[in-house]
């Protein structure tokens, strides 16, 4: 869906003109950054705590032959952890974008590089991957900040399908309709995400601002049975980490050593 084939198809055959084309697109689609220099122990604590052990951070081992601290990421994720430092880079380059000293070209660059290090990852991960609709909903949030509402819905949608029970593939997209003035649309968006989990704290909240009563959802079944209860997203909560704004209060509470 997202592939670059798809995304360069339309430039035009001409070898320059299709380079300018292609360069312009990586811009606005945003490129995956290189390694993350002077990561200070605060940055390091508020972000995933697999982060340390991923390739790039010097303590990963080898694909066949990870180290010990690796191993228990490795055997979650899959092989696909062997990539996943790109996303911890765009965490630590969303911790710098989100800083109030930053400059709007220097917040618009990070943000940029965020992206492509995100879809880095998302395209070499199989449909499957336990972080997948995650990382779609970073993407959206991403494109949110950058004015891409329309990019961010294709994304939200796709963190949607790979996991239906997923709040925040909901809920984020639900705050921008909100805000926009769509609010009939918004209903009916966190109504479905509540009808697959009926327990999210932040769907809920917002469906009451939108005049619905959640004790009136009727929750979808699955596999013939209720849903199992997730809080607002929290079937990924191994793995998260505080938003930016908060990462500071957060650094202190947090270890960076241990899976």
């Amino acid at each position: 869906m997202f592939s670059d084939a798809k995304r360069f198809s339309h430039c035009p055959d001409h070898r320059m003109a299709r380079l300018a084309c292609v360069i312009g697109l990586w811009a606005l689609a945003g490129i995956a950054s290189g390694q993350v220099k002077n990561v200070t122990p605060a940055e390091m604590a508020a972000v995933p705590r697999y982060c340390p052990y991923t390739h790039a951070f010097g303590r990963s081992g080898l694909p066949d032959s990870p180290s010990a601290e690796a191993k228990p990421w490795v055997a979650m994720m899959g092989p696909t952890f062997w990539h996943m430092h790109h996303y911890c880079w765009g965490k630590l380059n969303l911790l710098r974008a989100m800083r109030s000293t930053a400059t709007e070209q220097e917040r618009n660059h990070l943000l940029g590089a965020v992206v492509g290090d995100y879809w880095y990852v998302a395209q070499r991960a199989p449909r499957d991957f336990i972080l997948l609709p995650e990382i779609y909903a970073g993407i959206g949030e991403i494109e949110l900040r950058r004015g891409r509402p329309q990019e961010a819905n294709k994304v939200f949608a796709e963190a949607r399908a790979l996991k239906p029970d997923y709040s925040p593939g909901y809920s984020h997209w639900a705050e921008y309709l909100m805000r926009s003035g769509q609010k009939a649309e918004a209903k009916q968006l966190v109504r479905t995400g509540l009808e697959y989990n009926p327990d999210a704290k932040t769907l809920r909240e917002q469906y009451r601002l939108l005049g619905g009563n959640p004790s009136e959802i009727v929750p979808r079944a699955k596999d013939g049975k209720r849903a199992e209860p997730i809080d607002d997203g929290e079937s990924l909560m191994l793995f998260e980490e505080p938003e930016p704004e908060d990462a500071a209060a957060g650094a202190s509470r947090r270890s960076a050593t241990t899976p």
